[in-house]
């Protein structure tokens, strides 16, 4: 980091320190000679990367909640018709949009987040899952899911899982991972196999992924998973602190139910 920077992210904190013990002088002196901040630092070098680290955190997490309260003002708003699955309970306070591509690493991270915080936060939290299929051979398996949730959403959130855990087998583009995942289902889900080969190949289907990507762009979503919170936008696979975080800011943030895993 450039000196200059460091004496930016040093300087106020020491000369605020300084001020708070009532020595004016100290202050006076470190503004008028930072020399004596490196001067100070430079026999614990560990040291000062310990308070740049500090500093830069804090900043980051600092701009982050200005954003989730920026968004909060703003909120967007997705469109959810009657008709679309979702996880959850359909009077809960907080409505999540995922906008997710199956062939994204990251957006398994994401999902397997999502289910968490419908874990601890039964009732209190749905969540909708919409498309955005930008890598090669990921349309497929969206067409897949959409297709599913016409005969049983039970079978689509299924697959969903399925197919971020076996991301690879999809990624070959001959269309065999698919079969395959489709195939164990057989027996676990009452799935009308004509059925499903026909409502494939329906236009209003893939209108609708069509949409999801276009809403999604309109949106200024550039990458995934994305997810939209209540109409604030939380980008990429973050933590799920930090879903916490803003279910308190959003006053939803109800004691976590404490739920053993299997």
């Amino acid at each position: 980091m450039p000196r200059f920077l460091v004496f930016l992210v040093l300087l106020p904190l020491l000369a605020a320190c300084a001020q708070t013990a009532g020595n004016e002088q100290v202050a006076k002196a470190l503004r008028e000679n930072p020399q004596l901040v490196f001067d100070a630092l430079a026999r614990d070098k560990a040291q000062l990367m310990d308070l740049l680290d500090q500093a830069v955190t804090e900043r980051e997490e600092a701009d982050r909640k200005d954003q989730l309260l920026l968004g909060m003002a703003s909120p967007l708003k997705p469109e959810l018709s009657s008709d679309r699955i979702f996880l959850g309970a359909a009077s809960a306070p907080v409505t999540i949009v995922e906008y997710s591509d199956f062939l994204c690493g990251y957006c398994g991270q994401g999902q397997s987040t999502m289910h968490e915080l419908l874990r601890r936060h039964p009732g209190q939290v749905r969540v909708f899952f919409k498309h955005y299929p930008a890598r090669p051979g990921s349309l497929e398996p969206a067409v897949v899911f959409e297709a599913l949730a016409l005969q049983s959403p039970e079978a689509a959130w299924r697959f969903a899982d399925l197919a971020f855990a076996n991301q690879q087998s999809l990624a070959d583009g001959t269309g065999k991972g698919v079969a395959a995942l489709l195939a164990s289902l057989e027996g676990a889900f009452k799935v009308d196999a004509a059925r499903l080969k026909k409502d494939m190949q329906s236009p209003a289907l893939r209108a609708r992924i069509e949409a999801d990507v276009a809403e999604a762009k309109a949106f200024g979503v550039q990458g995934t998973p994305t997810f939209v919170v209540n109409g604030v936008t939380v980008r990429g696979a973050a933590p799920l602190e930090d879903f916490e975080e803003l279910l308190r800011l959003l006053g939803r943030g109800d004691a976590p139910v404490a739920v053993q895993k299997p």
